[in-house]
């Protein structure tokens, strides 16, 4: 076991309940999630999250209350001020196709540290852009990684270079 995830918060489905004027309860979600942050502090493992926007400070809150140093948040969007904040506490953050098509993404790729960033394809989901509808498949994170190349002016075959031995760094394989 390399980790403990993917564990987080339910924006979306939360999102979703509010748009239909329903009540959604987050309490129940936070209380497993700090289970599982408990539970990754003891075996001493890292955590994946899904925590995005108005998630991530929360998150971010619950990593701190239970000592978990390292945390690696996937196809993370969020605020520049919890962005700054996961940067200086060394979390990692990892882009999808949607790195290509969506301005908000790229943003965030030319901002976070490079050596905390990673790429994946969070599969199976309907990406729009160049991806339109494909069926979501590994060969995307090489997409991926030469869209984060091209964005920091360096050549494709660094780019992935530097996202692999993040993401073995992370992981420790």
């Amino acid at each position: 076991m390399a980790a403990v995830g993917e564990i987080g918060l339910p924006y979306y489905s939360r999102l979703e309940a509010e748009e239909r004027g329903e009540a959604f309860d987050l309490s129940p979600y936070i209380a497993l999630l700090e289970r599982l942050l408990q539970l990754a502090g003891r075996l001493g493992k890292p955590v994946v999250l899904h925590a995005v926007y108005d998630d991530a400070d929360l998150v971010c809150d619950l990593l701190d209350r239970h000592g978990i140093e390292k945390a690696h948040f996937h196809w993370f969007k969020g605020p520049e001020h919890t962005v700054r904040r996961m940067a200086e506490r060394g979390y990692f953050v990892s882009f999808t196709p949607d790195l290509l098509y969506e301005q908000e993404i790229m943003e965030l790729a030319r901002y976070y540290p490079a050596e905390l960033v990673m790429a994946e394809t969070d599969g199976p989901w309907p990406f729009e852009g160049p991806f339109a509808g494909q069926p979501t498949h590994p060969g995307m994170v090489r997409e991926v990684a030469a869209a984060w190349a091209r964005l920091h002016g360096i050549t494709e075959e660094e780019g992935a270079r530097i996202l692999f031995n993040n993401t073995r760094r992370f992981y420790r394989i």
